[in-house]
């Protein structure tokens, strides 16, 4: 195996693959699966069956994010700019296109009457503050088309405001207690809130109260990995890992049945579960075997490529395909030709402007932003830092 297996400064190739293979997943629904007209024939519905998989999308990013963020906190959280350098780079990295997303979203809204896509429904203060998670929550719907996607950056948003603060407050061993405790509460309080008001669709969804078992997940794989001793149990139940890693890639024929009969009782009851179980066992055998020549298709310059464009792509394509669609004064689908052409073109030009995106706008920020460091330890005790694996 490689040395330094994780480290909070160092770029882990394969992960940029896996935001690339989550950031596809999303595509494939949006593009595709959520728009196919059934009128098509038996064939379309079957496809919307499988490529609704595309939805856990998301879910991989939430895994993926606790993995990288709370691995971040626990390597810092000695540092001296530990607060002011971390969310300095949060915000480099999740408020230019966010902003530029607003910009665009409320420049076409006040040019046009509104319509499904754009539309007044969530208030701008709403969006700058990151609450319109909660707003959907409240309302029991998504809100304008071309912004309903950034309820997750709102929930990821929360997460890093909060959890600094409990990362440099809470005594090594029992953050993993917390993490435990926060992520099983909250899949408690879905499972709970889904039976008790079932009417509700969208809470169970989108509230960052109710979405936090995930994210704990990850960051649970991320402690795994800052102590010898749990490396060095992962690494001999490697095989048994993997094989549990099958398992679970095997049973979503059977997901996808169910969710097929009744989405929101699997989803709410324990399809989440089991998404951040596959997820999360995928995070760990993919950086247990980070040279083993099967995950070399993650090093691919398309999972590479979208995998660094990916929150960009994320919350632009929504609304590109509503302005496709709504030059042609038509409802999103895909049912003809000129709707597929549509698609194409939409999908081309996110791809591009996400391209252009990250070069001019991200990238320099970020290179700016990595100019603040951490600076030097300022106290002592508690420390999980990365270890090597020989």
């Amino acid at each position: 195996m490689r040395n330094a297996i994780l480290s909070s400064e160092q770029h882990i190739v394969e992960l940029t693959g896996i935001r690339g293979v989550a950031v596809l997943m999303v595509l494939l629904w949006h593009f595709i699966g959520a728009i196919i007209s059934p009128s098509l024939g038996i064939a379309s519905t079957w496809l919307s069956s499988i490529l609704v998989f595309g939805r856990t999308g998301v879910d991989l990013f939430f895994v993926l994010s606790g993995f990288l963020i709370i691995g971040i906190l626990v390597d810092k959280r000695e540092k001296r700019n530990y607060f002011a350098t971390f969310y300095l780079r949060r915000a480099a990295r999740i408020l230019p296109p966010y902003l530029l997303l607003l910009a665009f979203f409320w420049g076409v809204t006040l040019c046009l009457p509104p319509n499904t896509y754009f539309n007044a429904d969530i208030g701008p203060v709403t969006y700058l503050l990151f609450l319109q998670n909660w707003y959907m929550s409240f309302q029991n719907e998504w809100g304008p088309s071309a912004s309903s996607v950034t309820w997750s950056v709102a929930i990821e948003e929360q997460f890093y405001l909060v959890f600094p603060l409990v990362v440099y407050l809470t005594p090594a061993p029992r953050l993993r207690i917390i993490l435990c405790a926060t992520g099983a509460i909250s899949a408690a309080a879905r499972a709970y809130f889904h039976l008790k008001y079932p009417e509700y669709h969208f809470a169970p969804y989108v509230n960052t109260l109710l979405r936090l078992d995930e994210l704990c997940l990850g960051g649970l794989i991320a402690l795994a990995f800052r102590q010898e001793q749990s490396v060095a149990w992962l690494k001999r139940r490697s095989s048994l890992i993997t094989f549990v890693l099958a398992l679970c890639v095997g049973a979503i024929p059977l997901f996808l049945v169910l969710y097929s009969k009744q989405p929101a009782d699997t989803m709410y009851y324990w399809g989440h579960l089991y998404l951040g179980l596959l997820y999360g066992i995928a995070i760990l055998v993919i950086v247990l075997n980070r040279d083993h020549r099967r995950l070399r298709v993650l090093h691919c310059a398309p999972l590479q490529f979208f995998g660094t464009i990916s929150y960009s792509v994320y919350l632009f394509h929504p609304m590109v395909i509503g302005l496709f669609f709504l030059a042609r004064g038509r409802g999103e689908r895909l049912q003809t030709p000129e709707d597929l052409f549509l698609l194409i073109c939409a999908f081309v030009s996110t791809t591009v402007f996400c391209w252009i995106s990250y070069n001019i706008l991200e990238k320099p920020i970020l290179k700016w932003a990595r100019q603040h460091d951490y600076g030097s330890h300022h106290k002592k005790g508690g420390h999980l830092g990365y270890i090597e694996i020989k």
